[in-house]
């Protein structure tokens, strides 16, 4: 397990200090990034290093947990080899759910590694600054900077952020913690047994596939899931199988699952950069425990205490100085009021009424989950003495139900990123405590139903018939390339909204950027998309709307002349192209034209 605590706090050193660096150089260079580089790789070493005499411990794993190894195995084989690939000319993604997603990610890390000033500006949404966490990404731009092939380097970090997974469900809740994340559902993979085909049937309900829905595509997963997980087992360690009032917190009690005093510090510290939700969630059980444990009220306080500080940085930077967009809105039923879903009802059920609609909705996506945990509740509440039982199920479930109220963004499919963490925390103690105490007979059964949907998508999601799904042509990008090379990485681009614009693709910051992805970080996109169409449309006041949008730069290449064919170009015979290709023109609105070469005047013969 060393292993994965070694590359967590390798890459929490490294982006905290190149955050540090680029915000006192005014952005990241090469120096900068191999100096947080060897930063995290000596942290990893003196990890290594310090903790060289635990013995690791290895038992023989039966059939059931060689199966579930064997499965997060070639998931993460399949999916992370070619997560992003060249066919050809042609630059692929071979997961649909990525079409996008990997463009935005790709996008920050070229803007990052383009050299941009600290806190860099949103380079999909003029006037405000970014507000994401970048974690992962920015490790990538480091890489990158440091001499890393992008693409490649989508693979490794994949690679190494699903072993890290894997090792940490294990420790966190073994076999059943795994099986439970690689095969998360409900009912809706039972269609297989009608139409006997392989697919994502989850892809189409609320509950999608963890791995297929949130690991492949949310990066900052990659780092977030086997922090928190660490966290977790670390805490439940401290806090519930020792007595935290007698032991040194900084000591780290060998064979007990405990991360030392300064790594919890860090990984919790340094979460809200790689992953919000994730740090909300373990700053919620920590409450929780703060108010339930007495025994552990103390060292929560100090670790809190320590942490408040970097934390709340972060949190600064990650959310424009606490000025960005507000998420948060009251939404009863979670999607169960989704317009596809009802309509779904009314064709399959002849209804559209909450009476029909409210039951189907829950036992479609989860299943016998609900009744499980029913079950699971009632036996921690019966018997005293299951004291972590009451600590860990209680709050997470607790928060699940807030998800159900409560949406913590525009889209309310991402309270997913919470009531993920609700559905890890609850595993372990769902096993031990209740159908891991079932005969042999009862609990097979039940596993199948509980996992055989989320089986069936997962392998049909990854099936190795997919070739992929292009988001961009090589030559293209190398073109565009060259042309914006003399441009400054800080210029906006006036160009069509497509989240797979060239433009995107190579770092450089849109007036706006896909919509679907300015919605989802909270920000209302019809006025900048209005004025934007108006510039591209070649509307007469389209110069002073340009220095509304603060870009001085327009892109005219096969998107817009598909999009806009009917512009009247008024800024072509006012504006000079600074370059031009197979793949379009750049015209810089702020320069006029040269001036046309004076025709000699000849005498007349």
């Amino acid at each position: 397990m060393i292993i994965v605590e070694a590359c967590l706090y390798a890459v929490s050193v490294a982006v905290l200090l190149a955050i540090a660096l680029a915000t006192a150089c005014g952005g990241l260079t090469s120096a900068t990034a191999c100096a947080a580089l060897s930063a995290g790789a000596l942290m990893a070493a003196w990890t290594f290093w310090s903790g060289r005499n635990r013995t690791p411990r290895w038992r023989k794993l039966n059939a059931w947990e060689s199966a579930t190894v064997v499965a997060f195995i070639l998931f993460s084989l399949r999916t992370f080899l070619w997560v992003v690939f060249q066919d050809d000319d042609e630059i692929k993604v071979l997961s649909p759910n990525n079409l996008g997603d990997l463009s935005l990610h790709i996008t920050y890390i070229r803007e990052f590694a383009n050299g941009v000033p600290f806190w860099p500006e949103n380079p999909i949404y003029a006037g405000a600054a970014l507000t994401y966490p970048v974690g992962v990404d920015l490790f990538h731009s480091l890489l990158t900077l440091a001499g890393a092939d992008l693409y490649r380097t989508f693979v490794w970090i994949g690679l190494a952020g699903c072993l890290c997974t894997a090792l940490a469900l294990w420790r966190w809740g073994g076999a059943f913690a795994m099986a439970g994340f690689l095969f998360n559902g409900g009912l809706a993979g039972f269609l297989f047994f009608k139409t006997g085909a392989l697919a994502d049937y989850q892809d189409h309900v609320a509950w999608k596939s963890i791995p297929l829905a949130l690991l492949t595509t949310q990066r900052g997963m990659l780092f977030a899931i086997p922090a928190g997980l660490l966290l977790l087992s670390s805490w439940r360690a401290r806090f519930f199988e020792t007595q935290p009032a007698a032991k040194d917190p900084a000591v780290t009690p060998a064979g007990r699952g405990m991360l030392p005093w300064w790594g919890e510090w860090l990984l919790y510290a340094s979460m809200p950069v790689f992953h919000v939700h994730t740090f909300l969630f373990l700053s919620i059980m920590l409450a929780s425990w703060f108010i339930l444990r007495s025994p552990a009220r103390i060292p929560i306080l100090k670790l809190v205490a320590a942490a408040f500080i970097p934390a709340s940085m972060l949190v600064f930077l990650v959310t424009d100085h606490f000025h960005g967009p507000s998420v948060l809105g009251w939404h009863p039923g979670w999607m169960q009021d989704e317009d596809t879903f009802l309509t779904a009802c009314a064709e399959m059920l002849g209804t559209r009424s909450p009476l029909v609609t409210f039951p189907v909705f829950w036992i479609v996506n989860f299943g016998i989950l609900p009744v499980l945990i029913g079950l699971l509740v009632s036996k921690l509440l019966s018997e005293p003495r299951l004291v972590w039982g009451r600590a860990i199920v209680l709050p997470a479930l607790g928060v699940f139900l807030l998800c159900c109220f409560v949406k913590f963004a525009p889209w309310e499919w991402d309270n997913t990123k919470l009531m993920l963490w609700s559905y890890l925390a609850i595993l372990p103690t769902l096993w031990k405590r209740l159908i891991g105490e079932w005969r042999f007979g009862i609990a097979v059964p039940v596993c199948f139903v509980l996992f055989w949907s989320g089986f069936v998508s997962l392998i049909g999601g990854i099936d190795s018939s997919h070739d992929g799904y292009p988001i961009a042509t090589r030559s293209e990008l190398d073109g565009i390339a060259d042309a914006v090379r003399t441009i400054p990485p800080t210029a906006r681009f006036v160009a069509h909204p497509d989240y797979n614009h060239p433009l995107v693709l190579l770092g450089r910051k849109l007036a706006l950027g896909y919509t679907g992805h300015v919605w989802s970080h909270g920000y209302d996109y019809r006025k900048p998309l209005a004025e934007e169409e108006a510039i591209l449309n070649g509307s007469p006041n389209w110069h002073q709307i340009a220095k509304d949008l603060d870009s001085r730069y327009l892109f005219w290449g096969t998107r817009e002349r598909d999009a806009f064919p009917e512009s009247t170009q008024s800024w072509r015979t006012e504006s000079r192209i600074v370059a031009s290709g197979d793949w379009g023109e750049i015209f810089d609105l702020e320069s006029p034209p040269p001036a046309p070469a004076a025709v000699p005047d000849f005498p007349p013969e």
